[in-house]
């Protein structure tokens, strides 16, 4: 490969480059404003929680979530600055690298134009041509002159061109370094913001800690809700499977715990694993107020608790919507204010609990984003608060890395 070939692909190697970075710095933005919204809906539900003077586990929950965006935020931040440093060091290094190789290929023209200079007078042309064998050779040579000054111009062009090229995306990306470093005096404020955060949080966990039985009664009477709804769960997806195992046309297996579908239920099933990671949420809007799986208390230090789903905080008034199309399995009362809707999409269910009003009976067909319910509202901590659960056949999956974040 010639110089002026390993230049140019040199060029759009950097080009590729510059867009590649120009969209995951695009990306970034994004989770950046979606880290905001969130961070935002946790403060609207803070002050409609601060309405009740006492501290509250919900606003202990918020606030832990509301901490764990901010952080998110940061490191976010830092992620950005860092993508774009690191390609500007990168292309420095290749603007660098090509402005030698222009230079050399610069005094190669230096000689040829002075060689042209020289020779440049009509006479050494035409004797160049009248000293031709016969009229195709004399042909030959003045195309070759033609060509050899059209060359030599367009070759400078092409190798100015490049340059400015270069140097036109380093200096973009120079003055991109500046918008983003101007992110680091933000990401300064959220750390601000972050430790006055977390310094609310220890207070309010401090203030918390003095209620100790009235928490574990409350903790007893959650885990007693959890169980029923569990029981209720499992009985549901297990009446589906064996009714499943007895209507559909496919051989029946003896592994009880397994769906038995039709062609028409596998389709629905594997387009619902192939949507994970971008299925709607349950909420129209909400955070994420208690993750999947066992954590510790955020008040009493010896106890851990366990949430087969997630809790999603969510606006007063909010309703719970499909998040994919399928058929209602079952509708149950938990309590006298937790209604729970199963929702089965082939062999992967969805669970939506805490609902005080239900739209929607046994054998109905949903749609995405449909309505399902109204979620409650828990006066007494001003906590509306939707549980969602994911299963596949009689297995739970944590739902988080299934939901369009």
């Amino acid at each position: 490969m010639n110089t002026f070939r390993k230049l140019l692909f040199v060029a759009l190697c950097v080009a590729l480059s510059c867009n590649l970075l120009a969209q995951k710095v695009s990306d970034l933005e994004n989770k950046i404003q979606n880290i905001r919204k969130e961070i935002a809906l946790a403060n609207d539900l803070l002050i409609e929680t601060r309405k009740d003077k006492q501290t509250s586990l919900n606003e202990l929950n918020i606030l832990q979530s509301q901490l764990t965006q901010r952080e998110n935020l940061i490191a976010t931040l830092q992620r950005q600055l860092l993508e774009i440093e690191s390609n500007i060091q990168r292309l420095e290094h290749e603007i660098t690298r090509i402005q030698s190789e222009l230079r050399t290929i610069r005094s190669e023209y230096a000689r040829m134009i002075e060689f042209a200079y020289k020779n440049r007078d009509a006479y050494n042309r035409l004797v160049f041509l009248f000293s031709a064998d016969d009229f195709n050779q004399a042909f030959r040579r003045l195309r070759y002159l033609q060509q050899y000054t059209d060359f030599r111009k367009d070759r400078i062009k092409k190798i100015e061109e490049v340059e400015t090229r270069l140097t036109t995306e380093v200096e973009a990306l120079k003055i991109e370094k500046k918008t983003k470093s101007k992110l680091l005096e933000t990401e300064n404020k959220e750390q601000v913001l972050l430790n006055t955060e977390r310094a609310v949080l220890d207070k309010k966990t401090q203030q918390l800690e003095q209620k100790e039985q009235e928490i574990r009664s409350t903790i007893r009477e959650k885990e007693r809700e959890a169980q029923r709804l569990q029981k209720t769960i499992e009985n549901s997806i297990a009446e589906e499977v064996k009714k499943s195992q007895k209507t559909t046309i496919n051989k029946p297996t003896s592994n009880t715990n397994v769906m038995q579908l039709t062609p028409e239920e596998r389709a629905l099933s594997n387009a619902f694993a192939n949507n994970k990671g971008k299925l709607p949420w349950p909420t129209e809007r909400g955070i994420i107020a208690i993750p999947y799986g066992e954590r510790q208390h955020p008040v009493l230090k010896k106890v851990r608790t366990t949430n087969n789903g997630i809790n999603i905080a969510a606006p007063k008034g909010t309703e719970a919507r499909a998040v994919f199309e399928g058929v209602v399995t079952s509708v149950n009362k938990i309590t006298e204010v937790n209604n729970a809707v199963i929702i089965r999409h082939g062999n992967y269910f969805t669970v939506y609990s805490n609902l005080e009003t239900v739209y929607v009976k046994k054998g109905d067909k949903v749609k995405l984003k449909e309505p399902i319910g109204k979620i409650h509202t828990d006066k007494a901590e001003s906590k509306t608060e939707l549980h969602f659960e994911l299963w596949k056949d009689r297995t739970i999956i944590d739902p988080t890395n299934w939901l369009a974040r």
